[in-house]
């Protein structure tokens, strides 16, 4: 009797068939991890970069601001310091007053999964307003422009971000310390968590 090393072909079949029924059940999972990692590391980075400009508003003793614009069906910001003394205005950055220093750049393009954009559906934004699919994603007042001074207040406001799949964050900037936080919508219990 002759013994032979190696695999038979129904033995390498099997374990291909098993090695595909499992690639098949976790590629929803992988899909659903990538989009929440995309979203998180989305809301990193504008939070870094909120952090970064209220830093410099402190350390120059001037007023120092992010000013978000759509292009498209994406948004990109640029940074901006103040020319006179009186905050970052639209106005001011049109006639040259407020000057950029940085930008425009887009969020995460290397991923191109999440980004700032609302859910397709009506929710009640945290502070129990309804937050309509045809309103702006970026929310500082009446304006896109989020603005540091040189104590660390900031315009009180909201960037909100989706994976595209229904999940959304918002990244919420506070007026009087100039804090940023992020809070994380639960369409289950329609409820906002902070993280």
């Amino acid at each position: 009797m002759r013994h032979s090393d190696g695999f038979t072909l129904l033995e390498i079949l099997i374990v291909l068939a098993i090695i595909g029924v499992i690639a098949i059940c976790a590629a929803p999972a992988f899909g659903t991890y990538r989009r929440n990692a995309s979203m998180r590391a989305e809301a990193a980075e504008l939070r870094g970069i909120f952090r970064a400009v209220r830093s410099r508003a402190i350390t120059r003793a001037t007023h120092a601001g992010v000013k978000f614009t759509r292009a498209g069906n994406t948004w990109v910001y640029s940074l901006y310091e103040d020319g006179n003394g009186n905050g970052i205005r639209s106005a001011e950055i049109a006639s040259g007053v407020d000057r950029r220093y940085a930008g425009p750049s887009m969020l995460m393009p290397q991923f191109n999964i999440a980004g700032v954009a609302l859910l397709s559906t009506t929710i009640r934004d945290p502070d129990g307003d309804a937050l309509l699919p045809t309103a702006s994603a970026v929310q500082f007042g009446s304006s896109t422009i989020c603005s540091f001074s040189p104590t660390g207040s900031a315009t009180s406001g909201t960037v909100y971000i989706t994976d595209g799949a229904g999940q959304l964050c918002a990244l919420r900037v506070y007026g009087a310390s100039g804090r940023v936080r992020l809070l994380r919508y639960d369409a289950a219990r329609r409820h906002w968590n902070q993280e």
